[in-house]
Formats: structure tokens, C-alpha cells, sequence
């Protein structure tokens, strides 16, 4: 029994106003929420107006509006306010200027590890398969990666960088009677946000295509802007950006061009339900160089959860040159459906 109470006396306990007692993990403590872990009952969100006494065995971050992060061992007063103990020191956090409480050493890891540039990331990637045969034998390959990472990754707001990573890849084959049609399309772009305030961020950008169906042998599209995250919660993110890029196109036919184009775009995440997500961006470019002239690129998925990590995807994406060398298309228009893996 000894042993048992020692156990019990190093654990994380929450005594509630009516007396009940619950054991489990700090997860956070957030917007007048503690948010615990426990091995029997699961994920625990226990409003701290119902909580009567609190401690937690190992070292937190309490994150105070203002201020830098104050880091010891956390104790509920009978105020309703916070003590942080540290190297024998105690300190009284009032409950009111508190932003965020979590172990530190998930803050450690948000905030002060610096993890390497294929880690931090979040986002989807789908592999699709389209095979016909009939009168005309078809086989389409795509593949879309979409990915953000914010760096740091910080629980209250501080100046910081996020990174978004965007591929499209679809590669066709068609062949009827004696004839064969290749169509390749590759698109990625990388665009940097530096966000200065929790909404409102400058952005630099850089994009590369190839779209054999437009005579597009290779595009190249660098420029930046400003943005902002008009929605940003747990389940949805809808952000809008405007600036200014130039660019240069090659094609099939040896024409090349240098123009100097507007950016106003649009992406928009939303978690519809626990098993349904909706992904969509669209890039809209006007070209300042050639009056009337302009394309945009969109791109539009639906993914449906299977298990794990894995899911069903359906993606729309349409690819649009206002005036392409004559005989090639304006619109390079795929839908797909294939298997995702969300990272």
C-alpha cells in the first residue's frame, strides 16, 4: 500500500468541486480548458471553473501573454490562480494572463528543437491509377502533394515562418488503332510565409511547370505579396493572398517570353467531419505585359478516411492558358480518384 500511495502521490491528479478524482497526462491547459490523457478513460476536457485542485509531477511551459514562457513544476492554488516551483523558488501566475500551459518537453520540441527539413511536416499525398481499354486503350497516372510546416511551431503566437509545398504530376498514355497520344504534366511550387502577426503574413514565391497539352515546354514564376488567414481554427483554414510575380514560358514550338503578372489566390482546408476532409487552391494570375492575357491553376480534393492514416481521394484539377501556340489546348482538365496518405 505504501508503494501503491507513493505511485499515486507522484501521478497527475485533477480533484474535482464535487469531490470525484481523476488521474492522467497534462496534454494543455487552454482557453479555460485542461485537456488530459488517461490510460483508462482516453482524452479527458474538463472545464478548470469545475476543477478544485491540481498539480502536475513533471516540468511545464506556461506561456503568459507578454512574457517568455515560465517553466517548473505547476500547483492550482485555492485562488484559482497558478504556482510555478522552480529551483526551489515558487512563483504566482495569475489565471487571467495565461495563454497556454503544456510539458515542457512538448514544448521543447515545438519551439526550441529544430527538426530536420523533412520533418514538421503536415499535409496529403495521393497516388491515382486510370486504366481504359476498349476501342481506345488509356492509362493516366497522378500524383498531388500538398504540405505545410510551420516553423517554430510555437503554442502562443510569435513572428514565424511557414513553408507550403504543392506537386502535381500526371502522366497519360493513349493509344488507338496504330496511333499514340503522351500527354506529361508536372507543377510544383514552393511559397514561404513569414507571418508577422496571427493573421496577417508577406509571402515570397517560386514555381516551375511543364504542361505538354498547352505546348508548354517549361514555366518559371517567382514574385511575392501579402496575405492573410481570414478563418483559422481546428477544423478550417481560408486564406487569401494578392502580390505581384514575374515569369517566363517556353515552348514546344521555340517562342519564349518574359511578362510581368498579378497573384490573387485563394486555399482554403476544412475537416467537414471526423472522416471527411476537403482540400482546394486556386492561383490566379492576370498578365500586366499582354493586355487581356492570363491563366490560373486550381486544384480541388476530397478525402474520405479508410484507416490509419490512409484514405480515398477524389481530385479535380484544371490547369488554364488564356492563349497557347495554336493547336494546343487552353484547358488541361484531369479528375482522378486513387488511395492518400495524410502526413
Amino acid at each position: 500500500m505504501l508503494v501503491f500511495f507513493a505511485g499515486l502521490g507522484h501521478a497527475d491528479v485533477v480533484t474535482l468541486k464535487n469531490g470525484d478524482r481523476v488521474t492522467g497526462t497534462l496534454v494543455t491547459i487552454k482557453g479555460g480548458t485542461l485537456q488530459l490523457k488517461s490510460d483508462i478513460l482516453g482524452d479527458l476536457s474538463i472545464p478548470m471553473a469545475k476543477v478544485a485542485t491540481y498539480s502536475v509531477d513533471k516540468p511545464v511551459a506556461v506561456m503568459v501573454k507578454g512574457k517568455e514562457p515560465i517553466k517548473g513544476n505547476l500547483e492550482l492554488t485555492p485562488s484559482g490562480d497558478w504556482q510555478v516551483k522552480s529551483n526551489g523558488q515558487a512563483r504566482a501566475v495569475t489565471a487571467a494572463s495565461v495563454e497556454t500551459i503544456m510539458p515542457a518537453e512538448t514544448y521543447d520540441k515545438l519551439v526550441v528543437a529544430a527538426p530536420k527539413p523533412w520533418q514538421a511536416w503536415k499535409g496529403l499525398a495521393s497516388l491515382g491509377e486510370t486504366i481504359q481499354h476498349g476501342n481506345q486503350q488509356t492509362n493516366t497516372f497522378t500524383t498531388t502533394i500538398s504540405g505545410v510546416r510551420e516553423r517554430p511551431a510555437a503554442p502562443i503566437f510569435q513572428e514565424h515562418t511557414r513553408t507550403n509545398f504543392n506537386l502535381t504530376t500526371l502522366l497519360s498514355h493513349a493509344r488507338e488503332g496504330g496511333d499514340n497520344v503522351t500527354s506529361r504534366t508536372f507543377s510544383t511550387s514552393v511559397r514561404e510565409d513569414f507571418l508577422f502577426t496571427p493573421t496577417n503574413f508577406a509571402f515570397g514565391i517560386a514555381q516551375a511547370d511543364h504542361i505538354s497539352t498547352e505546348g508548354l515546354y517549361l514555366r518559371q514564376t517567382y514574385g511575392g505579396g501579402f496575405g492573410r488567414d481570414v478563418i483559422k481554427n481546428s477544423r478550417t483554414t481560408f486564406s487569401l493572398i494578392g502580390g505581384l510575380t514575374a515569369q517566363h514560358e517556353k515552348f514546344f514550338t521555340g517562342l519564349s517570353d518574359e511578362t510581368l503578372n498579378g497573384l490573387v489566390g485563394e486555399m482554403l482546408g476544412m475537416q467537414i467531419s471526423k472522416r471527411i476532409r476537403l482540400d482546394h487552391n486556386l492561383n490566379f494570375y492576370p498578365n500586366f505585359s499582354e493586355a487581356g492575357e492570363y491563366r490560373f491553376d486550381t486544384t480541388t480534393t476530397l478525402g474520405i478516411k479508410l484507416f490509419n492514416r490512409f484514405s480515398f481521394t477524389t481530385s479535380a484539377i484544371d490547369l488554364y492558358l488564356r492563349n497557347p501556340p495554336a493547336g494546343n489546348q487552353r484547358n488541361n482538365i484531369t479528375f482522378s480518384t486513387g488511395i492518400g496518405y495524410t502526413f
